[in-house]
């Protein structure tokens, strides 16, 4: 009798749980990857560059444009040339901008593609062409008429040179053509160089730019040693003073915007990083630890390859509110708390750079004159200005100054060489950078000072368990709890906040700051390390003279108090012998102990005065 057979029925649930859940694909197209070698940010520079060669190719060397493009570039100018603007020559603009975006690299045999001729082939682009376009690049400047005609005689080899009238700008002046910036050259060789690349062509004149640009770095130099002119490229260093003045005018502003661009500006100060590279933090990597902030960076301009960047330490200045990052990261939060969204971008929006940026030179022509009364030219200064001003002042502060090492690593420089293998970044000079870097004097023991914080050491058990809970409640209604810390800056300087912020600021009417209960604000504090108590968070990046400074300090009040305790002790027991029943006075024999507490706190006193100057400032 043959076996029955049981048919097998398929679990339709259990085919649905076996099958992949779908998601969505992160992932760039290949075709953006193979052009993703440089930075978006440099790309960008690089196109705007050439669209500035390439038109003056188009209307010199038109035959270097290929056939296929000269028909688009010739139908874009002729629309242009009818249009109110035409000489800014717009539609042309994006012909060559798209133009560029098509370029395709030549690959398994097949050939490049690219709307200029850069290959082999005939009326391809030239060394000649490039030098050419590089030596129509001048600015036109205002210099002492005598050094001038000096130099020019110099550069003519003593012979003849032409000084018209109208070259004459009046007090002494004459008016001389001179070279741009090495910048601006050797941006022009890395935007032809970036068209080579994207090609996967070898750019066969690299060699002669190189040589053209070297010439061209010595008779920069020269202009500038005998003309006058400004060593320094690019924006002038920002000073602590005008960086003060700055944060301030931001921080006393009435404006919601002015809150956001506050905090980028100390971010931009603290961090020691590019403007553009606080742009693209995210709550999830902010962590708030002991009494400072960390923060960490995938990607920076020396660093693209998403190596881990950082952490970074970053301390508050409780003692001067404008410039401190703790605070301005709490009205930040408080005014914009949709950024405490998990995966949150720290700054929403786009073009918020942009218009960062833009902010900011509003406010150095606003602040003109303040500036120019502590010796700030407002045209000097830019977004890389305080990069520049937070790095010479961490560095140059002090003879005791945080390592240079570590500063190079918080700043993204690159240290060259084999040091990149050998040294890497720690916490310890870190801390000391970004405590510095946060506006504390060096030179004095305050530079110790801690964050601000809620003390609940003068409590119990009970009693510090259900004060730490008011705060937890208060808190949720407007932050979570990692903000605590933030939350007591605002507490500390709540009397301040109320004083200086303008009446129409949008701080003023968040919940937090308006309905916060007086015995919160009461428990918020700062401390030193010879005050500190068990609540005292941990303070860290504090240099071995100010720790020394710091014990001189406690020593000091420790003997102030030993004076009082010992009369006091003194005093108690003669009473309870019956010394105070005869002639023999207890103030008698404490009036004969007072020299010696006297050279005691008068040798305490100097050593203290010893040590501080002989610390290095």
């Amino acid at each position: 009798m043959p076996k029955k057979t049981s048919k097998k029925t398929k679990n339709p649930t259990a085919t649905k749980a076996a099958a992949a859940p779908a998601a969505a694909d992160a992932r760039s197209s290949t075709n953006k990857v193979e052009k993703a070698f440089v930075g978006p940010s440099s790309a960008k520079n690089y196109q705007g560059t050439l669209i500035r060669f390439v038109l003056h190719l188009f209307d010199s060397h038109k035959t270097v444009i290929t056939d296929k493009y000269v028909s688009k570039f010739d139908d874009a100018d002729a629309y242009d040339k009818g249009t109110p603007q035409a000489v800014l020559r717009m539609k042309l603009r994006t012909a060559i901008s798209s133009a560029i975006a098509e370029i395709e690299p030549s690959c398994d045999g097949n050939p490049y593609e690219c709307f200029l001729k850069i290959g082999n082939e005939e009326g391809a682009l030239t060394y000649q062409m490039v030098r050419d376009y590089m030596a129509e690049k001048s600015n036109e400047v205002e210099v002492d008429r005598k050094c001038a005609i000096e130099y020019l005689k110099a550069i003519n080899d003593g012979g003849e040179i032409n000084i018209t009238d109208d070259m004459d700008a009046g007090n002494g002046k004459l008016r001389v053509i001179v070279y741009q910036s090495e910048s601006a050259y050797n941006g022009l060789r890395s935007a032809v160089a970036w068209v080579y690349k994207l090609a996967r062509m070898e750019m066969p004149f690299a060699n002669n730019i190189g040589i053209y640009i070297n010439g061209l770095k010595r008779n920069i130099a020269a202009a500038k040693q005998h003309l006058g002119l400004k060593f320094t490229e690019g924006k002038a260093q920002m000073t602590e003073d005008a960086y003060e003045l700055i944060a301030e005018h931001l921080f006393r502003s009435g404006k919601k915007e002015d809150i956001l661009y506050h905090l980028i500006f100390l971010l931009d100060w603290n961090l020691m990083k590019r403007a553009e590279n606080c742009m693209h933090a995210k709550m999830i990597h902010i962590e708030f630890v002991e009494d400072h902030l960390t923060f960490t960076f995938a990607r920076e301009k020396t660093k693209q390859h998403g190596d881990m960047h950082g952490p970074w330490h970053c301390f508050a200045n409780p003692e001067k509110p404008h410039i401190c990052l703790m605070l301005a990261f709490a009205r930040y939060l408080l005014t914009f708390p949709e950024v405490l969204q998990d995966g949150a971008p720290l700054f929403e929006g786009s073009n918020t750079y942009a218009r960062y940026s833009a902010r900011l030179h509003r406010i150095f022509r606003e602040l003109k004159d303040d500036l120019k009364d502590i010796g700030v030219d407002c045209g000097d200064l830019g977004t890389h200005s305080a990069r520049k001003g937070v790095a010479t002042s961490v560095a140059n502060g002090c003879t005791i100054g945080p390592p240079i090492i570590a500063l190079c690593l918080r700043a993204g420089w690159k240290l060259g060489g084999v040091k990149e293998k050998y040294i890497f970044r720690a916490d310890a000079g870190d801390m000391a950078v970004g405590r510095r870097a946060a506006g504390h004097n060096i030179d004095t023991k305050e530079f110790a000072i801690s964050c601000a914080y809620f003390d609940y050491s003068d409590l119990d058990d009970d009693a510090r368990i259900k004060a730490q809970e008011n705060v937890t409640k208060f808190l949720a209604t407007c932050l979570t709890n990692r903000e605590v810390r933030c939350f007591a800056s605002i507490c500390y300087k709540y009397d301040y906040l109320n004083e200086n912020l303008a009446a129409d600021s949008p701080f003023r009417f968040t919940a937090a700051f308006r309905d916060i209960p007086e015995d919160i604000r009461k428990r918020a504090t700062v401390r030193f390390p010879w005050n500190s108590t068990s609540s005292t968070p941990k303070l860290n990046g504090i240099p071995p003279h100010t720790v020394q400074l710091a014990k001189l300090e406690s020593i000091e009040r420790k003997v102030e108090e030993l004076e009082d305790k010992l009369i006091g002790r003194l005093d108690n027991l003669m009473t309870d012998r019956g010394f105070s029943s005869t002639q023999f006075k207890t103030q008698d024999i404490v009036d004969a102990l007072m020299p010696a507490f006297t050279m005691i706190n008068a040798e305490v006193a100097q050593l203290k005065e010893s040590f501080n100057s002989s610390c290095p400032t």
